[in-house]
């Protein structure tokens, strides 16, 4: 089809010259679709000459490769960011947990992310609001992988019904995001500020640019009072970004990731149940509602903008059998409940267990009578083993799970450790290198220098081996004055109070003690 589309144009440019000659109109419609219509070999050649550089665009086997190419948003020079990175690298096996947490929606994500033509660091926000886990729930009960409150996710067209909640569902909430950060951006003009509002919220941000403007402040992110959350939320996805940019910088490795989707969308246009939908798709009904988490009963509840998430290569399948199945799609129905029922007694008539209709319909354990509420039973009296199974795999997806942080990891010793440089006079990126161990390229690429130009004054950040901070090797010597603090002095030199702790032995400081600063 290329080639026929630039056959017309060549054939277009070609009859511009005897335009003069004749008034018969170019039939390049026809020759776009005569499918009789053959290539000349010179036709080829200039094809290839015009076209061939033009048209191909890069590939990438793995993910990460793809994802770096995208990362636009400016670094920002806070030491928030090197702790998070010494947080992060510190913690490797949590890193690689986010990241097989994430794998079958990270791919969805970075293709969302790039068609908006958005910062490729957006994909990588819900490593920092769930941990990449689409049934996580904070403490102030916003949930799911893009952690939206009840109000806001409503405000933003995810829906929560007694069968299904969008905010858990990875499509729905994916496009709300994007949505929200898209209107940030256009308010605020600054990705930094953006991020702030999704965890602090516009209006917040607003109110805090305004103030700063009235006092002839600065405006960027790193100059507004904030709370400690929203000031920690931005230094931690860049020292994310950080991190999957240069792994090796921090001694990381990362699980490699096929640039390849995991699963595809489809609208089945009817209700179905949750067990027939994984016959159908054959798959387990486990990772069944691990793609479509926010469909929270036994019913899988159609609506048009709903859509089913099933693994790529089980689509066929799915289509094949749902349109052979000749059984019906739902064994579950509605049952309108009279007032003063027990539940034991319908239970009984419905052949289930009295815990599970409760636990099917959100019944607290304690009640026993009904209040002529409307609850699901099954339309064939008794359950078998699948049906059991089915029900416990929804109430393992039902229930809400506390984010992962990573605190109950222990940290390991950071392969680099992470250090600020202060250019002096007589300073060059390569003896700056050679002194801490790096190369230039890698020190260009953790300061974005790539010009190699450096100033004096300027603070360029470093790695120092672990055995270099253990040994006390290439740090500045600092002799304590009367006064001084851990707090002053890292103050003083920019560095975080709990990396100088780590730095030295010693548990106080008095008047001529000595410590190493990297």
């Amino acid at each position: 089809m290329k080639q026929r589309i630039l056959v017309g144009l060549i054939s277009g440019f070609c009859s511009l010259g005897s335009y003069a000659d004749t008034l018969a109109p170019i039939k390049i419609d026809y020759q776009l679709h005569n499918p009789n219509f053959i290539l000349q070999d010179d036709t080829h050649r200039t094809i290839d000459a015009l076209f061939s550089e033009v048209v191909s665009a890069p590939e990438y086997a793995d993910l990460w490769a793809r994802v770096r190419t995208g990362f636009t948003i400016p670094e920002l020079d806070h030491q928030l960011v090197s702790k998070w990175e010494n947080y992060y690298a510190s913690r490797p096996e949590y890193l690689n947990r986010i990241i097989k947490r994430g794998t079958p929606y990270l791919y969805y994500v970075v293709n969302e992310v790039e068609k908006r033509g958005m910062p490729m660091e957006i994909a990588l926000l819900p490593m920092i609001e769930s941990a990449f886990n689409p049934r996580a729930e904070s403490s102030v009960k916003a949930a799911g992988m893009w952690q939206f409150m009840p109000a806001t996710g409503k405000d933003y067209g995810l829906e929560r019904t007694w069968w299904y909640d969008g905010r858990r569902d990875v499509v729905a909430a994916t496009s709300a995001a994007l949505d929200y950060l898209s209107g940030s951006y256009s308010q605020f003009g600054d990705w930094q500020l953006a991020l702030a509002s999704y965890n602090w919220g516009p209006t917040a941000v607003a109110r805090a640019v305004a103030k700063n403007e009235a006092a002839s402040l600065g405006t960027q992110f790193i100059d507004l009072r904030m709370p400690d959350e929203t000031r920690n939320y931005v230094p931690k996805l860049l020292a994310v970004r950080n991190i999957i940019a240069n792994p090796g910088a921090y001694g990381v490795t990362l699980e490699s990731l096929p640039n390849k989707p995991y699963f595809a969308t489809l609208t089945v246009g009817k209700h179905m149940d949750v067990k027939v939908a994984a016959e159908l798709a054959e798959t387990p009904v486990e990772e069944l509602l691990r793609l479509n988490p926010g469909f929270i009963r036994p019913v899988i509840a159609y609506k048009d903008d709903r859509s089913l998430v099933l693994p790529v290569a089980k689509v066929a399948a799915f289509q094949k059998n749902l349109a052979d199945y000749d059984k019906p799609l739902l064994n579950w129905q509605p049952y309108v409940t009279k007032q003063g029922e027990s539940f034991e007694q319908l239970a009984s008539a419905f052949g289930v267990a009295a815990s599970e209709l409760k636990e099917i319909n959100d019944i607290g354990g304690r009640e026993r009578i009904a209040r002529g509420q409307t609850i699901l039973v099954p339309k064939i009296t008794g359950l078998d083993v699948s049906d059991r199974q089915t029900l416990t795999a929804l109430a393992a997806n039902r229930a809400a799970e506390p984010v992962d942080t990573g605190a109950n990891d222990k940290p390991h010793a950071p392969v680099l450790a992470s250090a600020e440089h202060r250019v002096t006079k007589g300073d060059t990126v390569y003896n700056i290198a050679k002194r801490y161990g790096m190369n230039v390229a890698l020190l260009q690429a953790m300061n974005k220098t790539e010009d190699g130009q450096i100033q004096i004054g300027q603070i360029l950040r470093v790695s120092v081996k672990r055995e270099s901070v253990a040994a006390g090797k290439d740090g500045r010597e600092y002799i304590a004055k009367r006064g001084d603090t851990f707090a002053s002095i890292s103050k003083r030199y920019k560095v975080a109070t709990a990396d100088l702790k780590k730095w030295n032995s010693v548990k106080s400081i008095q008047a001529g003690t000595k410590l190493v600063i990297y």
